[in-house]
């Protein structure tokens, strides 16, 4: 019975993998790169990663938010959304992975935390779950990631598989320091060179340039990376309103500061060169699994 039920399985893979790929050449495509911002515990991740969805979504651009947040605080809870299911459900196979789809302001979200077995899948469900990805991605554009601090030597998160990589600054001290932790983990670890940093919290360029430089003098110090400067969001009491009404900013507060600063970094954002790919390579969800497997069997 066990043999026929992995013949099955295997059976129902290869399928999930054919309609995967016919999906890719139907849609032009293997879905948007993937955006991870990342930060320190307190650096506002989560509020910039919903109200960078809504604002990227309100330029016609089908966008995916990946929530790696379990708190209390995360995005399906400011959001007000009900959550059904968990992504521990989708690799256990309890559900499919487009069950845990929730309907967000403009855009989609999916709880995407990995539970702690997650390097001890069984057997062809890495594939499986890619596959399932494939094709879930396959008609969007742009795949941002609420990614969970990763300065930590704890389990890897998306982060470390996405495309790009935006790391979160504020002034305050704690945050340039788990810049750098988050830096240099991805430089020394993970091979990572290009970095872009987001200033929040800040009331000017000059503030946010200057922070920026403070980063980025530390970091070139010791580090062979790049870092770059992709704008900055201000502290504005709109923002704080809308979190409370459960709305990004740009629905409630359309005409704030917040909500011109977030049309303005996501029409840059989308004109970021789109990292070259085939219908044959890795997605972020395999590329991340195989990640998880790999550093478990180092320990």
């Amino acid at each position: 019975m066990s043999k026929r039920m992995d013949r099955f399985d295997n059976s129902v893979a290869t399928i999930a993998t054919d309609q995967a790929a016919s999906l890719r050449k139907l849609v032009g495509g293997a879905g948007g790169q993937s955006i991870a911002l990342t930060g320190g515990g307190s650096t506002g991740v989560t509020t910039l990663s919903l109200n960078l969805a809504a604002s990227i979504a309100a330029l016609d651009q089908r966008v995916l938010l990946l929530d790696e947040d379990e708190s209390r605080h995360n995005a399906i809870q400011r959001l007000q959304l009900r959550q059904r299911h968990a992504f521990e459900h989708a690799a256990a196979r309890e559900v499919r992975l487009d069950e845990l789809l929730l309907s967000a302001p403009g855009f989609e979200l999916m709880p995407a935390a990995f539970p702690a077995a997650i390097n001890r899948l069984p057997p062809g469900r890495a594939e499986q779950l890619s596959d399932e990805y494939d094709s879930l991605i396959a008609r969007i554009d742009c795949v941002l990631i609420d990614a969970r601090p990763i300065a930590d030597d704890h389990a890897p998160g998306l982060a470390l598989s996405a495309d790009e990589v935006v790391v979160v600054i504020t002034p305050s001290a704690d945050s340039i320091t788990s810049a750098y932790a988050t830096i240099k983990r991805l430089h020394t670890e993970f091979g990572r060179r290009d970095f872009r940093l987001l200033a929040n919290r800040v009331r000017t360029l000059e503030t946010a340039m200057a922070l920026f430089n403070r980063v980025k003098e530390v970091a070139l110090r010791y580090l062979d990376v790049s870092m770059k400067l992709i704008g900055f969001v201000p502290e504005d009491e709109q923002l704080a309103r809308a979190n409370k009404l459960g709305q990004p900013v740009a629905h409630a507060f359309p005409q704030s500061e917040a909500s011109v600063a977030f049309a303005q970094l996501a029409a840059a954002m989308r004109r970021w060169p789109r990292r070259s790919s085939s219908a044959d390579s890795a997605n972020l969800m395999y590329r991340a699994l195989e990640l998880c497997r790999r550093l478990d069997h180092d320990r």
